[in-house]
């Protein structure tokens, strides 16, 4: 069996689900675009001042039409890079809207740019932990009104592994649609195999903007996945209780499923969650406190519940460099994501705001840690061993037996960065910590991906061209 961690008792979990319908049916949810309003009316809901009161049917019918977990398939360009989420040991998803990198040459901090953007992505193509290769950064060198078109530009241009991103309404997701088909071949292909998904992020509490429902709504309609989250604060857009913030967490994906599947049924989502805690000291955002990995692993728990692929951030880190603290937050997130959810969201620093080019190399290492941890058990003849225990006798050695020769590859993980040697030797190679041996192999992948291209030039050039002449079209909508 796949070893697993839970927070939430199987009672635990139905009861968070049944007080998530109850909040539903009671409280409602406050969408604000009046399109998404109309679906929720038109299928029995109802509707005053702006807020829907959605009965439990409603819900337990999209659940049904929802793709399921099991026959669920993430696609990427090429179906080399697809991942099948019933089979796949725990991978590793880049989270999005970074602002700063720590300069890969002279390590100074400093604002991202779109050129960062392209060398990061083309970077995490070649990592093979990393299957969900979306912008770790804004670039802040581009118009900011249409940095979502300029975003989704770079990356579809620089990976072929599945990407996630934000959008600005209707046309954001047209657009980015539209750049997929160009490097793809066509919208027809694109359409059999959707590499790009949107993120819906609702505004807790228990309130969804014109701008997210109508990206979800439009997602939906073309048959693209949609990665919908919730993040409350503790304290602040959600109550002071771990509990309680499960609860109505879980009632506003619940929500944005429902209206997925009003507006398509079948149209595929993926349950994620970004509910978080604050320093009361500080009032700045907590990404790895205790409390924020243990609502990961729950809210984990609750989205296997209804049957959907989970996709977590559990390893965004506080820390501002890679050290001690952040090694730690890595690994308490990083074991709780891999033992509880699909994707692991990670891959930057400082509450998400800071991206290290070493940090790729850094997580990479973790993330294979991670997978050893999470691989199931198989308790067969081969894994017994009960031939070479005879073979070898009591007391003896099984160095230098057959089975060791051809298992311990596969059995012993061993580190690609990280130190295992004796003091002498790690003197012997010049006594560096873990960001100097990283960032050293980071320059390398830099250097060895900084000319590739994945497209023609003049498929690069349409794709560019969709983003240039963005502008008009961010200014006229609502946010």
């Amino acid at each position: 069996m796949k070893p697993e961690v839970m927070f939430l008792s199987k009672k635990e979990v139905k009861l968070v689900h049944e007080k998530a319908l109850e909040m539903l049916e009671n409280l409602g949810m406050r969408f604000e675009g009046a399109e998404a309003r109309e679906y929720f009316v038109k299928a029995g809901a109802k509707e005053e001042n702006g807020i829907v009161k959605i009965p439990r049917s409603i819900i337990e019918e999209g659940l049904k039409t929802m793709p399921k977990r099991n026959d669920f398939v993430l696609y990427g360009r090429t179906p080399d890079k697809d991942v099948k989420i019933s089979r796949e040991i725990p991978s590793m998803a880049a989270m999005t809207m970074a602002t700063h990198v720590l300069d890969i040459h002279t390590g100074q901090r400093r604002k991202a740019t779109d050129e960062d953007l392209a060398m990061l992505t083309k970077m995490m193509e070649r990592i093979d932990t990393v299957t969900v290769a979306s912008a770790l950064i804004t670039p802040q060198d581009v118009p900011m009104q249409s940095s979502d078109w300029y975003t989704w530009a770079t990356s579809i241009k620089n990976t072929t592994k599945h990407i996630t991103g934000g959008a600005v309404g209707k046309e954001g997701v047209r657009d980015a649609i539209r750049m997929a088909s160009l490097a793809i071949g066509s919208e027809e292909e694109f359409l059999k195999r959707p590499f790009i998904s949107f993120w819906v992020l609702t505004m807790p509490p228990l309130r969804v903007d014109e701008n997210t429902s109508n990206v979800l709504m439009e997602a939906a309609r073309w048959g693209v996945p949609s990665v919908i989250s919730s993040g409350g604060i503790l304290g602040m857009t959600s109550p002071m209780s771990v509990e309680s913030a499960l609860v109505h967490t879980h009632a506003e994906i619940l929500a944005c499923i429902a209206l997925a599947q009003l507006v398509n049924p079948g149209s595929p989502v993926i349950y994620s969650s970004f509910v978080r805690g604050m320093d009361m000291k500080t009032m700045c955002i907590t990404m790895s406190s205790p409390e924020s990995i243990i609502m990961k692993g729950a809210m984990a728990q609750l989205g296997r519940y209804i049957e959907l692929p989970t996709q977590m951030p559990a390893n965004l880190r506080d820390g501002k460099i890679l050290d001690a603290q952040n090694g730690f937050e890595t690994g308490m997130g990083g074991a709780v994501g891999a033992l509880s959810t699909d994707f692991i969201i990670g891959m930057q620093m400082d509450m998400d705001l800071l991206v290290d080019f070493a940090d790729l190399i850094y997580s990479d290492e973790c993330m294979r840690i991670l997978q050893r941890l999470a691989r199931p058990m198989s308790f067969d003849d081969e894994t017994l061993a009960y031939d070479n225990m005879e073979e070898v006798g009591h007391g003896g050695n099984f160095l230098e037996s057959e089975h060791t020769l051809y298992n311990y590859q596969e059995e012993l993980w061993t580190p690609r960065v990280m130190e295992r040697g004796n003091w002498e030797n790690w003197q012997s190679k010049g006594a560096k910590d873990i960001r100097e041996v990283c960032l050293a192999e980071a320059r390398k992948l830099y250097d060895e991906v900084k000319d590739v291209e994945l497209l023609s030039k003049d498929v690069q050039n349409a794709i560019d061209a969709i983003a240039s002449q963005s502008a008009d079209k961010a200014k006229n909508i609502k946010r």
